[in-house]
């Protein structure tokens, strides 16, 4: 085994400031401070199309609301598509370390602390991972702001991805904490490797899968080819150990991820994700690559031209980003390195193209998961990382010097780009790939000409700096002045994907429908001009529909299909759903009455600015409900016999065949119960029905909520059958002559995950002690 490269001495670096981690960390700070400025004006970083706005606040606000009044986290949602597991159907960062933030602050001013700070940490991160591999205190910086501000990390404030951001923080981390563990044989990586793992699962699971694989090959390199005169047991050993520090990582997140694989059945994604095209949607078409190089080259949101359905994000590296990464990709000295890195970024690139090569059929058809998933375009992450860690090597030769006389054509192209930009070329280029979206592309017009310009103009500073001007430089001055401008022009970029909004809050409509106690549901149809996505949910108001995208699937079937919802205008589902109140856009060209309902309110101004009417429902439509009779058929004949007119849900109940009931054969139609149920109790996955006058044969109680295996009733205090009736509802089988039902949901999994990471954070802070004590027991002898 030759010399590990680690071991090759490196040059001393042209500038180290007295306080070297205390200066990047400032660099770091500086520009999301930049950025975050309106949020000390009491602005909050979402906007309407932001996940944040329509999903985050609802979920976090609600919960943080229930677990004070409970003292415990709600794990049933009642809220939103007909209720649905808050846990297990991933409800956003539910365990992440900020959300004790909503505690002690606004929800609102908890996800603008937890957006800038992990953004300090991403560049601090990476930053310490590459001064670990030897490379200078600017190279480090400059690499640790090229991941920090790189276009796709940058955007993550505008579709409102905060989980991305916390699992993309982490990823260099994870790759610090195995040079630690097996290259530095330093037992505080462990821990470090344990606590990042974990904190990635929590963060995002898909990105977590391919963090998981990045760590695996970069442990792979770090065995291989940095382990010096390590013996073939001691690297199995450290690599067994790396292992198992990452098995406590999920044993950290097992609270999150037990209770979701068990939901993956009942989600929308059981059978996969539509196949290859609905797997490799959202990936990055090839029209999309020259925004590698150039900012805005492709738009976003109303300006977006490319193959995509929409666009929120960027995927700007930054000019001077990849023309640094290619002068470091050619290092001699590391090339092991390179190769290893090279080899990872460049899988993690073709994962990001997804059909656009025909790699990703192959890893579609392999790799496990990969069929329950899409856009792997999120993938461009990890190449965003390895770029800023060549970006950094290519600094370290730079201003050695060896670069110095490539800097001066750099200099020259990046003055021909902007003259291009200033020119239109690159706006007539995109026209002229958008086909028939050319009249987005020419909106773009003036974003693109500056975004060529701005990249151009800081390609040639940044070569003037490394190149000319450099013998005129103080080492001080050059460092400082290459920061500042790989800085600024990532910034540039990012600036406008940060956008803010004030945080919403009460409206005639909310006080109006707030005033009716729990539990009953508002019909609030998706779309434009109603309160967009789940926002209803901040309020403590049970939608109809919402925003999600995990809810359970035969919710979805039951209305006509996810997103396509052809049965929403059947006004016998509504009395099933008990729908109590209305919401419909105000204008000429939407409903004026609704049979059974009475307009209480017309034309009215709610939060986001729209104006709609209010209906309520003249005689309410009971949410919960006995049934004397059912009937068992098969699933493809239920729906059509619900949404028929001539069904009477008070008579019978329909079942699917894998439903483990045999119901009583029915001679005729069943005459209507005369037990009534009333709810005498209810939160969220806990209520209590007393039935009176008790029914006087083997009935059904139905209960306008989504069944979930995790339900358990009891009946009298005698365990009662729950089953799933009406294709989605809870259903009890109730004895004759029963009073009081009590339904809980209680997630066996969820326990024992919460238990294993109870036990994994302890394993975890007693390996955090050792790390620290038994090193210094060692030196003190």
């Amino acid at each position: 085994m030759s010399q590990p490269e680690s071991a090759i001495p490196v040059g001393p670096p042209a500038y180290e400031p007295r306080r070297p981690t205390l200066i990047a960390t400032a660099a770091f700070t500086l520009w999301p401070l930049l950025l975050s400025l309106p949020m000390f004006a009491g602005m909050w970083l979402a906007s309407q199309w932001s996940d944040q706005y329509t999903a985050g606040l609802p979920f976090h606000a609600w919960s943080a609301e229930w677990f004070k009044r409970s003292g415990h986290l709600p794990l049933w949602n009642p809220e939103i598509f007909g209720g649905m597991p808050f846990v297990a159907a991933g409800s956003g960062d539910i365990f992440y370390p900020t959300w004790l933030l909503r505690f002690v602050v606004p929800v609102t001013t908890a996800g603008n602390l937890s957006f800038s700070l992990h953004y300090i940490l991403a560049g601090l991160f990476t930053y310490l991972l590459l001064r670990r591999l030897r490379v200078g205190w600017t190279g480090s910086v400059v690499g640790g702001l090229a991941y920090e501000l790189t276009g796709l990390i940058a955007s993550y404030p505008s579709p409102g991805h905060d989980g991305k951001l916390f699992a993309s923080t982490m990823l260099p981390l994870i790759l610090l904490a195995l040079v630690l563990a097996l290259r530095d044989r330093r037992w505080q990586g462990y821990p470090l490797l344990a606590a990042a793992t974990g904190l990635t699962l929590l963060g995002h699971f898909q990105l977590a899968y391919y963090s998981l694989i990045v760590a695996g090959l970069f442990a792979l390199y770090l065995t291989l080819e940095e382990a010096g005169d390590s013996k073939t047991g001691e690297r199995v050993m450290r690599l067994g150990l790396a292992l198992i520090a990452v098995l406590v990582g999920f044993g950290i997140a097992a609270i999150q991820i037990m209770p979701f694989f068990e939901y993956i059945p009942f989600s929308p994604r059981a059978q996969g994700y539509s196949g290859f095209e609905g797997s490799s949607s959202y990936a990055i078409p090839w029209d999309h690559v020259p925004e590698f190089f150039f900012k805005n080259f492709v738009g976003a949101r109303e300006t977006y031209w490319g193959s995509n359905p929409i666009k929120l994000h960027s995927e700007y590296l930054g000019l001077p980003v990849v023309v640094l990464a290619a002068l470091g990709a050619t290092v001699r000295e590391r090339r092991r390195q390179i190769l290893w890195l090279g080899g990872i970024g460049l899988l993690f690139l073709l994962i990001s193209l997804g059909a656009a090569t025909p790699f990703y059929k192959l890893w579609w058809a392999v790799m496990p998961l990969v069929k329950k998933t899409r856009a792997p375009g999120m993938a461009f992450y990890v190449v965003a990382l390895v770029t800023a860690m060549f970006a950094g090597l290519g600094v370290e030769r730079a201003l050695k010097g060896e670069g110095k006389r490539v800097m001066m054509p750099v200099l020259i192209i990046g003055a021909i780009v902007a003259l291009l930009g200033i020119t239109g070329v690159f706006g007539h280029i995109a026209e002229t790939l958008a086909a028939a979206k050319a009249t987005a592309a020419g909106a773009d017009r003036s974003a693109i000409l500056w975004g060529a310009v701005t990249s151009g103009l800081a390609l040639a500073a940044a070569a003037a700096v490394l190149g000319p001007a450099q013998v005129r430089l103080t080492s001080r001055l050059r460092a400082l002045t290459l920061i500042l401008i790989v800085g600024a022009d990532l910034w540039l970029n990012a600036r406008q994907f940060w956008s803010y909004t004030k945080p919403y809050g009460r409206d005639p409509v909310i006080d109006r429908i707030t005033a009716t106690p729990l539990p009953y549901r508002v019909f609030n149809p998706p779309g434009p001009g109603t309160y967009p996505g789940s926002t209803l949910m901040a309020f403590d108001i049970p939608d109809l529909f919402g925003y999600h995208g995990n809810e359970l699937r035969y919710y979805d079937e039951l209305w006509g299909g996810k997103n396509e919802w052809r049965n929403l205008g059947v006004l016998p589902l509504w009395d099933l759903w008990a729908v109590h109140y209305a919401i419909l856009p105000a204008g000429a060209q939407t409903l004026d009455s609704i049979p059974g309902f009475r307009r209480v309110l017309d034309s009215v101004t709610i939060f986001d600015g729209a104006r709609v009417k209010l209906f309520e429902r003249v005689d309410p439509a009971p949410y919960a409900r006995v049934v004397p009779g059912a009937v068992k058929t098969d699933s493809a004949t239920v729906i059509p016999a619900l949404i028929d007119t001539r069904m009477d849900f008070s008579r019978i109940v329909l079942f699917t065949n894998d439903q483990p009931v045999i119901p009583e054969p029915l001679k005729k139609m069943p005459e209507p119960s005369p037990s009534r149920a009333t709810l005498t109790a209810w939160q969220p996955g806990r209520m209590t029905v007393t039935l009176d006058p008790v029914p006087p044969q083997p009935s059904y109680l139905l209960i306008a909520e989504n069944w979930y295996p995790d339900w358990q009733a009891t009946a009298d205090g005698q365990p009662a059958q729950v089953l799933r009736g009406d294709y989605s509802l809870i259903t009890i089988a109730l004895p004759a002559g029963a009073k009081v039902v009590e339904l809980t949901f209680r997630s066996k999994l969820y326990e024992l995950g919460r238990t294993l990471t109870i036990a994994s954070l302890a394993g975890l802070l007693i390996a955090l002690l050792a790390a620290v004590v038994l090193p210094r027991r060692a030196r003190h002898g």
